[in-house]
């Protein structure tokens, strides 16, 4: 296969670069923060620098929050594009060609899958980054155990797929525009006829530590070597060239050769193409595996295999081989012509409505799940086209408007008010307390110096509404604490609007935040008594609020989605329909299961046996609801076997809830 990019002669044709000299060799920080703060200090912007990568770049009232390498990326996004089996599901339905797969979470159907696939495949954990835990060209079955090892060290989901050989891109793509590109040439030595490979890989990486990028990635990876059973005291011909990695990572001793001027139209549409389906980060690195130079019909030359939500800057601006490329000025003057300052939030009460479902949590999964199924529940309430990517990632739809999310954490929510609300350390320096230095105490139910009980209270908000606060009360009970929990949305001061808004100051102003406050008395005026801010979450837990043990149930998932599409109408149309499940479905627990599904769709109607043997049911709610109901009776409980149905339009009543008759 010809190459598309000439790296062999380019290499061969020029000396490799020499940063010796540069002032970020002795940089003891994160080079890629050093870079852009170097950059940002260049264009007289102000820098504040907080902890955990986290930095703020200003330029008058306008603020560029950065973690590490990327500025204002979506929590949800980065979790997808790290994610790589929905990462390569959102790039596919956009047309984006990637190798064929799939993901595994037990060996033996990994293991069938490999040896229908009849090829070599490539085994990469499906939750990493850095090149960690991948394995290419893997032809036999005890590789592939190998392999399956490796990447199951690294997260519980492994990714068998086609292997690609060809030459390994990355495109740095800026708000949707190619800014660099470099091919990663996997780590190797090149013979002399008198050093071994061992002592070709000490010469090698003495060079690499003279390279501001290179030097804390040392060629140490020989995962190639080891599976052809090559030693490392070998001593290869002149000019023999020794692959020592099957991966090129520079994280894996890779090197780069700076090629962004040689790439062609096709390779850099298809990478800014991929780095569209991610709309939520601004700075995307797209790897590109170059298979071909002309097309055929049937397959493109240029697959995505990966995508990069933080990716390592350093490797265009050093370049083992070609010219630099200014991605830090590129990336800095791209956020400050798209950034507007900001408004200060201001928070008013608007309290969610009832929620007419609150008898049965049962109908719902536990944990992460539970989040995703309440905002599926209020997506059919609503009508939204639903599209789910994972147990816990969906897509909504309204009209030309879409939103992804995380459990229940919408594609708005920044990664940066993720990473600080789950650093302890952090809050616990930057939430609001009514005396700074006398704080009220972490543990629920704390009492003050003078013995006054201070009560823990979790306060939801949502856009700029406060919608929900619940009262958390701990038991004993046995060797366990259960906690009990009360709606008091009713009784929220307004003062308490004061304590949010800095609360959600401090983390970044998360659309969506659960804060938990410590006061002795909700409904009192703020001023008048001690107060603080022990945490705050941008994924809270819905189902706390929909299912509390006292007081009213509020339908707080249904805020969020109104909050996100505003062009909702007020009522969604209602459709009707009856069916009639012909089969083995009685006896088999078949309406108790339709009750819940019903649930969870928010669809209100009844079901019955029939003396015939046969479940006859009204189905009444939104269209895709019902719709979707019709579907899951053609399929039923497991225990059930559905031969057929028939399904026919009926009335609507309004009907409010779901029976089982008989």
């Amino acid at each position: 296969m010809s190459e598309i990019f000439p790296v062999e002669s380019i290499v061969r044709e020029s000396v490799e670069n020499d940063y010796s000299n540069s002032p970020f060799l002795h940089v003891r920080d994160d080079i890629g923060i050093s870079l852009l703060c170097h950059a940002a200090n260049a264009m007289n912007l102000e820098v504040q620098r907080h902890r955990k990568l986290i930095f703020e770049v200003r330029d008058g009232q306008r603020s560029i929050v950065f973690r590490q390498n990327s500025p204002e990326n979506s929590a949800v996004y980065a979790y997808c594009a790290r994610q790589k089996h929905i990462a390569k599901k959102l790039m596919a339905d956009a047309g984006v060609p990637v190798p064929a797969g799939d993901v595994f979470e037990d060996y033996p159907s990994a293991l069938r899958y490999f040896l229908e696939f009849g090829g070599e495949v490539a085994v990469k954990p499906s939750d990493g980054s850095s090149g960690a835990g991948v394995s290419c060209g893997i032809g036999g079955e005890d590789e592939f155990n190998r392999a399956w090892k490796l990447a199951r060290h690294h997260s519980a989901r492994v990714i068998v797929e086609q292997n690609l050989t060809g030459q390994d891109i990355r495109v740095i793509v800026i708000g949707g525009k190619a800014e660099a590109a470099y091919v990663r040439t996997p780590a190797h030595v090149v013979g002399d006829g008198i050093h071994s490979i061992r002592d070709l890989m000490e010469r090698k990486n003495r060079i690499r530590r003279n390279n501001p990028s290179l030097r804390y990635d040392p060629l140490r990876n020989v995962d190639l070597l080891e599976r052809r059973n090559i030693s490392l005291d070998t001593i290869p011909s002149t000019g023999e060239r020794v692959q020592l990695a099957s991966v090129a990572n520079t994280s894996a001793g890779g090197e780069t050769v700076e090629v962004l001027g040689l790439l062609d139209a096709e390779s850099r549409r298809i990478a800014e193409r991929a780095a569209l389906c991610f709309p939520g980060l601004v700075q995307v690195g797209v790897d590109l595996m170059y298979c071909g130079v002309v097309p055929s019909a049937a397959h493109s030359p240029v697959y995505v295999i990966e995508v990069n939500s933080n990716p390592g800057i350093c490797d265009a601006v050093f370049p083992s081989y070609g010219r630099a490329v200014d991605v830090p000025g590129k990336l800095l003057r791209h956020v400050l012509s798209t950034t507007t300052a900001a408004s200060p939030r201001r928070l008013q009460v608007a309290l969610a409505p009832v929620y007419r479902f609150s008898q049965f949590p049962r109908a719902f999964y536990q944990g992460e799940r539970r989040q995703a199924d309440l905002i599926k529940q209020a997506a059919f309430a609503h009508n939204l086209e639903i599209e789910t990517l994972s147990d816990t990632v969906l897509r909504l739809r309204h009209g030309k408007f879409s939103c992804l999310f995380h459990g229940a954490i919408p594609e708005c929510v920044r990664l940066v008010s993720r990473k600080i609300t789950r650093n302890n350390d952090w809050m616990a320096e930057v939430l609001p307390c009514s005396e700074p230095h006398q704080q009220a105490g972490m543990g629920e139910g704390a009492g003050d110096e003078s013995g006054r009980r201070l009560n823990h209270y979790r306060v939801l908000v949502i856009g700029n509404k406060v919608v929900a606060a619940l009262y958390s009360q701990t038991a004993p009970q046995g060797m366990q604490t259960q906690v009990s929990r009360m709606d008091v949305s009713e009784l929220i001061h307004p003062s308490v609007l004061s304590v949010l808004e800095r609360t959600l100051q401090v983390i970044f102003d998360p659309f969506i935040a659960g804060i938990d406050l410590l006061m002795e008395d909700i409904s009192r005026d703020a001023c008048s008594q001690r107060w603080q801010v022990v945490n705050a979450v941008c994924n809270p837990h819905l189902g706390r609020h929909h299912f509390p043990d006292e007081g009213l149930p509020r339908d707080v998932a249904a805020v969020l989605l109104r909050e996100l599409f505003p062009e909702l109408p007020d009522s969604a149309t209602r459709v009707a329909c009856r069916v009639l499940v012909c089969g083995k479905v009685q006896h088999v627990g078949f309406r108790r299961w339709l009750k819940l599904m019903a649930v969870r769709h928010a669809v209100s109607g009844w079901v019955r046996n029939l003396e015939d043997g046969r479940v006859e049911a009204v189905l009444e709610g939104t269209e895709r609801a019902v719709a979707q109901m019709v579907e899951q009776c053609k399929v039923g409980p497991l225990s059930a076997a559905v031969t057929h149905t028939e399904v026919e339009s009926a009335p609507c009543f309004s009907r409010c809830s779901f029976s089982v008759l008989g």
